[in-house]
Parts: C-alpha cells; sequence; structure tokens
C-alpha cells in the first residue's frame, strides 16, 4: 500500500495500525529470547503463538486487509487467522495448523519456535520478522515516517506527539536506536 493510491490520512492511519504491529513485533521478540533464556518454556510457547497471531495480521495489514481489535488473545488469532482464511486458504491452513499444535516437550520446545518462525519468514513474506535488530529497525524507520507527515499534515502538535509524556529529556529517540543498531551491526 502507497501513498500514492489511498488518501493521505486513510494511509496514514494504515500506517500507524502497521507500525503497533511492528512494535508488537519487537516487544514479543524480546519476551521470546527472554523466556527461552530463562527455561520459560510454557511462556516461549505462547510467546511464539502471540508471535504468529501478530505476523499474520502485520501480513494482511500490509496487504490492505484490516484485521480489527480483540480483548482476548485467542479471539484476536480466530479473528487474523479468519481474515487471512479470506484472503489465502491454503496458507491460513497451514497457519492454523502451525497455532493448533499442542505444547512439545521442553526439549522440543526451541526447535518447535523455529517452524514457526520459519512460516513467519517464508510463508507471511516477512523475513526482517526474524531478526530482533531488522525488527526494531523497521520499527524506527516506520515510527520516523509517521512522525514526519503527521507533522507536515499538522497532526502532530509538538516533536514528542508520538512517545508519549514531554519531559522526556531527548527526543531525539530515532537517530539513537539507527545508531545504536548500526553499531551493534557492524560488530
Amino acid at each position: 500500500m502507497t501513498v500514492h493510491n489511498t488518501p493521505l490520512k486513510g494511509w496514514l492511519r494504515t500506517k500507524r495500525g502497521i507500525n503497533a504491529l511492528e512494535l508488537e513485533i519487537m516487544a514479543l521478540h524480546y519476551d521470546l529470547d527472554g523466556a527461552l533464556e530463562a527455561g520459560q518454556h510454557g511462556l516461549a510457547w505462547w510467546t511464539g503463538h502471540a508471535m504468529l497471531t501478530t505476523a499474520v495480521e502485520l501480513s494482511l495489514a500490509e496487504s490492505g486487509v484490516d484485521v480489527g481489535s480483540q480483548e482476548d488473545p485467542v479471539e484476536q488469532a480466530c479473528a487474523a487467522l479468519d481474515a487471512l482464511h479470506r484472503v489465502n486458504p491454503e496458507l491460513a491452513g497451514a497457519a492454523w495448523e502451525l497455532w493448533l499444535r499442542p505444547q512439545p516437550p521442553e526439549d522440543e520446545i526451541r526447535q518447535a519456535i523455529d517452524g514457526t518462525l520459519t512460516f513467519i519468514e517464508q510463508r507471511l513474506g516477512l523475513p526482517w520478522a526474524l531478526s530482533r535488530q531488522q525488527v526494531v529497525m523497521r520499527w524506527a524507520s516506520s515510527t520516523s515516517v509517521l512522525r514526519a507527515v503527521a507533522k507536515r499534515l499538522g497532526m502532530a502538535a509538538s516533536e514528542d506527539w508520538y512517545v508519549g509524556a514531554s519531559d522526556s529529556p531527548d527526543l531525539d529517540w530515532y537517530g539513537e536506536i539507527v545508531a545504536t543498531l548500526e553499531a551493534e551491526g557492524r560488530r
């Protein structure tokens, strides 16, 4: 979806939804890594499911399909997978199979989650979603675009309209994120 074929405010609304999903993928990456490192296999399994749901939503949103929002994570997964079924029944069937698998034994959790991540990368077409560094870069870049467009439209009342409280001492957080990630990439 480009700014050229969608009214700008509609594009901005869609881009904001995509940005929120990118942020969710980023947070889930940290949750998954932490759960695996701590040996919290049930939490890791649930996080893998949440990542699959969010990746399905993101893939659909990038295609112009809005899933909507449900309060319950299972209802959200059902809504996302049902929406995917309307677009691509075969892909939805494969996603449902992953989502409905029972939790494997502890020694097979990592391999099973890797299968989910491979699905996200290859079948949903989100290869950047597998790298924590790329996820953060994508979210930061998306946020920068949102801020710039909203400011041009007069929708951003201040420099920090998107980052929350205005008492933050450093409002150039985007540049700092990019510089940190680039430095990590050179190591």
